[in-house]
């Protein structure tokens, strides 16, 4: 008779799980959407892909960067009125492709701090996150030609202390997420999990 309840009780688990996850990355892509617009700046795909790095499994944290960059692409077609031109399709394909090379960064980063404190692995994660990004987008610099000023030292700095500060609220965000209940499973645990 017990063994009847069991796969109820399963299903019941992983739609909650599913649920959690669904409402942390529709949270964390509505942040990021809102602050780009607040502070007037682009999307903050290397606070998001710290964040998921150190929060979630990597198939989250690509959905994250995915929803996060559609938003960012829909706010500036629609509301800014980008030109739907092939020209301007280049750069949305270059910052999705350095989302996802901020997110695998940041995994790296963290996953080599494994035995290193909370606190220094999200920073660690937010240092390869930063890097892979810009690193994603300085080759896409180099293979169109365009864009370099985006790389002198005062504009990195700026964008540094700026998504640093922004990562600084998401965690604030994830934390008074926890609070309320909505708790997302690291790779880490999920992989624990698993094993169990």
């Amino acid at each position: 008779m017990h063994s009847n309840y069991q796969p109820e009780e399963k299903s019941m688990t992983t739609l909650s799980d599913a649920f959690a996850r669904n409402i942390w990355i529709g949270t964390m892509a509505t942040v990021s959407t809102v602050t780009s617009l607040l502070l007037a700046c682009a999307t903050p795909f290397p606070s998001l892909a710290a964040l998921a790095a150190t929060n979630v499994s990597r198939r989250d944290g690509m959905v994250l960067m995915f929803v996060a960059w559609f938003a960012a692409q829909a706010v500036g077609f629609i509301v800014h009125g980008f030109p739907f031109e092939p020209a301007s399709m280049v750069w949305p394909f270059a910052l999705g492709t350095a989302a996802v090379g901020s997110l695998l960064a940041a995994e790296f980063a963290r996953q080599s701090m494994a035995s290193t404190h909370a606190l220094l692995r999200a920073g660690g994660a937010y240092i390869g996150a930063f890097a892979g990004f810009k690193l994603g987008i300085l080759l896409w610099v180099s293979l169109l030609d365009h864009g370099w000023a985006a790389f002198s030292a005062d504009i990195m700095l700026r964008q540094f202390v700026r998504y640093g500060a922004i990562f600084a609220g998401m965690a604030a965000v994830q934390y008074a997420l926890t609070r309320l209940g909505v708790r997302v499973a690291s790779d880490r645990y999920a992989r624990a999990a698993s094993a169990a």
